[in-house]
């Protein structure tokens, strides 16, 4: 059976908020005739700026919110048809459509717009193109992140983990751990059955080792598998606070960075 994959994270807020810069000052310019410079000396220019930036930050904030859910729900790699319908649907025609009434309010309210003209035929492909721009640009980003796990999900199946007791060496299953943890500078494992072992690998290696789908690494400290988180909370500072089984002696948390992919691995 295969494994559903997590959705991968855009990092981009950097790059939405250039986006949104970019594209309200093309269609703050568009169509007026005026150089960039003249258009400065105008008091109203900004005024139609500002109304095409939070235009833009609207659909660009809601392509980028599309693309995410549709990305927990139909992966481009497992569901690319039924994604392609409701990419296209969701994230360029209907964004079309209300795009196309909010140029006509904004072209009649600045006067852009007149009787027997084409002007608002004529400024729809431009102001059109940007959605779509945004939805290749998502496309090309979800495959770059995607080949940059390849590697990961791509690995052979690992079932047997060696770890040391005294001087012996027990191939234990997978199955069998639930925590593994750094603390004086030794690595332990915990079983299900709270029997504790040595590891000579590091927290490093393991975490590229063991299944990302059933094994998370939520500290420098700590990687976990999945049965052992029993539940988890908030502790009001932007952490996760866990309780696992078997109980661990220390409080276990999750950092502010670390918490939203805790989230969407612990759904698996």
């Amino acid at each position: 059976m295969a494994r559903r994959k997590l959705p991968v994270r855009y990092n981009d807020q950097v790059i939405r908020i250039l986006l949104c810069v970019i594209a309200g000052l093309l269609v703050a310019m568009y169509g007026t005739g005026a150089r960039f410079l003249d258009s400065l000396s105008q008091n109203s220019f900004f005024i139609k700026l500002l109304a095409a930036f939070l235009i833009c930050c609207l659909f660009i904030e809601f392509i980028h919110w599309v693309t995410v859910r549709l990305d927990q729900r139909y992966d481009w790699q497992e569901r690319p048809l039924v994604r392609l319908t409701l990419q296209f649907t969701l994230g360029i025609l209907l964004p079309g459509v209300i795009d196309f009434l909010f140029l006509t309010v904004y072209q009649w309210y600045f006067g852009l717009a007149h009787i027997g003209s084409s002007s608002i035929n004529s400024t729809i492909p431009p102001m059109l193109m940007p959605i779509f721009l945004i939805n290749i640009y998502y496309l090309f980003y979800y495959h770059i992140l995607r080949n940059r796990e390849s590697p990961i999900h791509n690995k052979p199946e690992m079932e047997i983990l060696l770890v040391q007791q005294g001087s012996k060496t027990i191939p234990l299953q997978l199955q069998e751990i639930r925590f593994i943890y750094h603390k004086d500078r030794m690595n332990y494992l915990v079983t299900e059955t709270q029997s504790t072992y040595f590891l000579n690998e590091t927290l490093d290696e393991l975490e590229h080792r063991l299944p990302s789908r059933d094994f998370f690494r939520i500290s420098r400290k700590m990687i976990i598998h999945y049965r052992a988180c029993q539940d988890y909370r908030s502790n009001g500072h932007g952490k996760l606070l866990l309780h696992l089984s078997p109980a661990f002696p220390e409080e276990v948390t999750v950092s502010q960075n670390r918490g939203g992919k805790f989230k969407e691995w612990i759904k698996r």
